[in-house]
C-alpha cells in the first residue's frame, strides 16, 4: 500500500471531523456542552486520522479494494465511535448536575440528549461523509493508477 494513498485516505476520512471541530470551535458560546462537544470534536479527529491510516492496508487485502470502501467505512467507524464517546462524557459531571437553565441535568437528560445529538447530526454526517468518500474515492484511484504501471 502506498504511503501517498494512506495520508489521502487519512485526510479524506477526517475531512468531516475537522468541519465539526470548526463548528465547535466557532459555536462555543461558553454553555456547559459545549466543552464536552469540542472535546468529542477533537477525539474524532484523531480517530479519523489513525482508522484512515491504517485501515487501507487492511482492506486493500481483501474484497474491499476499492478506496471509496475504505474511506466510507473509515469514516463511518470514526463517527460511530465519537457518538460513543459523546455518550459516555455526558454520564460524566461534565452534564450530569449542570445547570441547563431550567435545573440541573440529571442523568436521564444526558442520555437522552446524547441520543438526540447522534439523530440530528448524524443525517449531515452521512453526506459529509458520502461526498468525501466519493471525492477521495476518484483522487486515491487516479493516484494509485500513476503510481502502478501498466503492463
Amino acid at each position: 500500500m502506498p504511503l501517498t494513498s494512506r495520508i489521502l485516505s487519512s485526510i479524506f476520512t477526517a475531512i468531516p471531523a475537522v468541519l465539526w471541530l470548526l463548528m465547535s470551535t466557532i459555536m462555543n458560546r461558553r454553555e456547559y456542552f459545549w466543552i464536552t462537544y469540542f472535546i468529542v470534536c477533537i477525539v474524532f479527529v484523531i480517530i479519523s486520522l489513525l482508522l484512515g491510516f491504517v485501515v487501507p492496508s487492511l482492506l486493500n487485502e481483501t474484497s474491499l479494494r476499492r478506496p471509496w470502501t475504505w474511506i466510507l467505512i473509515q469514516a463511518g467507524s470514526a463517527w460511530l465511535a465519537a457518538v460513543i464517546i459523546l455518550g459516555l462524557l455526558n454520564l460524566t459531571p461534565l452534564c450530569v448536575g449542570q445547570n441547563n437553565g431550567d435545573g440541573n441535568n440529571n442523568l436521564t437528560q444526558c442520555i437522552v440528549q446524547s441520543g438526540l445529538v447522534a439523530i440530528t447530526y448524524s443525517p449531515l454526517e452521512l453526506i459529509m461523509l458520502a461526498f468525501c468518500a466519493i471525492t477521495g474515492g476518484l483522487v486515491i484511484s487516479k493516484i494509485q493508477d500513476k503510481e502502478i504501471p501498466s503492463d
